[in-house]
């Protein structure tokens, strides 16, 4: 088994503790799954996903305290990044799979370690875009629309509208 470092100190978690702690419950994801606790390897393996987004978020200026929160900043992220297939998937399945197993208990080992191993591989790059700079970006849809709107708190936004900075508020 191996040895998981703690977590840091309760409080206001700088953007190296949450790059820490996405660490940390990644690992603690493979071995909650070796002891047979499907509910809470998933549930860590979806918190890892969140830790590096929470940055993202922090860093633009955007909220994420709740899953619309983070459903909104990790939609947006991929768009902006252009995800491949596999990167998506990972995400979407760390939320579909990971987290809802831990209030339904639905799915299998297999099943959890599967979604584990595209967790790992994505990451690295979520990881990665911690430190990353925002890219351009023009809203194209309503549903971007929408999501900007609510990420930014500024309703004035149209489709076409185009930013440097990813609609960042703090870039």
């Amino acid at each position: 088994m191996t040895t998981v470092p703690d977590l840091p100190s309760p409080g206001v978690q700088s953007d190296e503790d949450r790059r820490r702690i996405s660490r940390i419950f990644i690992a603690h994801a493979r071995e909650e799954l070796a002891q047979g606790s499907r509910m809470q390897a998933g549930e860590k393996a979806w918190g890892a996903v969140v830790q590096p987004l929470k940055v993202i978020a922090e860093q633009r200026g955007w909220p994420h305290e709740s899953h619309q929160d983070i459903h909104s900043v990790a939609s947006q992220i991929a768009l902006e990044f252009g995800f491949d297939h596999d990167q998506s998937l990972a995400l979407i399945d760390a939320y579909r799979i990971g987290h809802q197993n831990f209030y339904e208990n639905y799915h299998h080992v297999e099943t959890l370690a599967d979604m584990i191993d595209r967790v790992e591989g994505l990451m690295p790059y979520l990881l990665q875009l911690t430190a990353t700079p925002p890219r351009p970006f023009t809203i194209t849809s309503n549903t971007q629309l929408r999501r900007l709107r609510r990420l930014t708190g500024n309703d004035s936004l149209e489709i076409g509208d185009t930013s440097p900075a990813g609609f960042s508020q703090n870039h």
